[in-house]
């Protein structure tokens, strides 16, 4: 037996929900849920949506029926941009295929390469800042986060930052920065559902030159094209030109909305945090070692930091799908054609999940937490184990569709974080979100 979703309606309902979602998207999902409970049907203008906001109906929604579902279009094209598919726009066996071709680009060896690299050009960052000058923190993580990407993905550099000897080429800064590209459902730019992504420009000449060339001349290199190559040749992946150019545009800029916000995020919160000295000490253990060792993620204050930090501060607050065939999720019938929400800004401050939800908390996410590190912490501090499972922390996703390179961006996040703290105490500058003085380590 089924039961119909509870929500708001009426004849107009649609248009005035609209407007409230222009005015606030995560206000208006948390009234409808504080009124309606878990599971919300409502209308946006014509569309009709679903609201998931439990965490038991969220854990179902995207382990048990993910393939019940799909990305909404309007997701895919902000993905896809210029360019064509890759695994983040793929779906059903196409996805699960690629998704196989792709693990070995992120497994745990793949990963502690990247190591090295993102202390090179960390370095360079940091040797380009001066005590007491203002930097635009947002503009500076992404050019390195697009360095660090164009030396894992594709051996290249940019151009005025690295040298081309040796290398598969130089890519200018326009380039590598991205263009900030709009997609909205239907393409109509007033839509109620649209996103915003860092992506690659219409024209990346040098990048395609790189990927023709190599694949062309076969020549092995330690990336990752070089490995999305040798799958190419070996095993049943049989891949042309263009996929191989769209699954390498994502690549590049996969990481440049979630690893600058993130550490942008919790720079702002470590401005008024007590703990920072233990971060500072951490950075100074790090910076002993020669930055030579992996970061231990066993008791690692940096390491929770940037847990509670996401949690705070999702950089996907909104994840969106589509249905595809219909199922049934906590006793109410889910119908194809209706657009799911759901909100990890709304979970992850949610007081039935994480007591004190608003505040930066750190020790949340100390060691001694199942994997998930999803632990409420009781008034006084100390863990409540007995709803550590039940509670929802999704800052790459949940279930067969999580972030396959959320491991990665966690090592460079921890990584970058350490580094900057060793030489620096960022805060952040009045009058403009993303700049920050950089203020000399006492």
């Amino acid at each position: 037996m089924s039961w119909p979703l509870p929500g708001p309606g009426g004849g107009n309902a649609g248009a005035f929900n609209y407007r409230l979602w222009c005015s606030d998207p995560i206000g208006f999902l948390s009234d409808i849920a504080g009124v309606y409970g878990d599971v919300v049907g409502f209308h946006l203008g014509d569309s009709p949506c679903i609201l998931i906001n439990g965490a038991p109906e969220v854990r179902e929604l995207l382990t048990r029926h993910e393939m019940h579902l799909r990305k909404p279009e309007f997701v895919r094209d902000s993905n896809r941009a210029h360019w064509g598919d890759g695994l983040t726009t793929l779906e059903a066996d196409a996805w699960q295929a690629r998704r196989k071709v792709l693990r070995p680009c992120f497994s745990s060896a793949t990963v502690s390469a990247v190591s090295t690299c993102v202390v090179q050009c960390t370095t360079d960052m940091l040797n380009s800042w001066d005590a007491g000058s203002v930097v635009d923190l947002q503009y500076e993580l992404r050019m390195l986060v697009a360095r660090i990407a164009l030396r894992t993905v594709l051996d290249a550099d940019i151009d005025g930052l690295g040298e081309a000897g040796g290398r598969s080429g130089l890519v200018s800064r326009q380039q590598a920065y991205g263009v900030d590209y709009c997609s909205a459902a239907g393409g109509d730019p007033a839509a109620p559902l649209w996103q915003i992504r860092p992506r690659a420009p219409s024209r990346m000449d040098e990048v395609v030159r790189i990927i023709d060339e190599r694949m062309l001349g076969g020549d092995s290199r330690p990336d990752i094209l070089s490995m999305l190559l040798h799958q190419r040749r070996h095993a049943d992946w049989k891949a042309g030109r263009d996929e191989i150019v769209g699954e390498i545009m994502q690549m590049l800029y996969a990481g440049h909305l979630t690893i600058p916000a993130g550490l942008m995020s919790l720079w702002k919160e470590l401005a008024t945090c007590s703990a920072v000295s233990q971060l500072e000490a951490e950075a100074d253990c790090y910076s002993a070692r020669g930055y030579r060792d992996p970061v231990s993620q066993v008791g690692s204050h940096c390491l929770s930091m940037l847990k509670e930090s996401l949690r705070l501060h999702p950089p996907a607050p909104v994840l969106y799908r589509e249905v595809d065939i219909a199922f049934e999720l906590g006793g109410y019938d889910i119908e194809p054609g209706a657009m799911v929400l759901v909100c990890p800004q709304l979970l992850h401050r949610d007081s039935r999940y994480f007591a004190n939800p608003d505040r930066f908390m750190p020790e949340r996410f100390l060691a001694g937490d199942d994997n998930s590190g999803n632990p409420l912490m009781s008034q006084d501090g100390h863990r409540d184990r007995t709803v550590v499972s039940a509670a929802p922390y999704l800052p790459f996703g949940m279930g067969p569709r999580t972030c396959i390179a959320s491991h990665l961006a966690m090592q460079q996040m921890t990584q970058i974080t350490l580094m900057v703290s060793g030489r620096f105490s960022l805060q952040p500058a009045p009058g403009c979100r993303t700049r920050f003085l950089l203020r000399p380590r006492c």
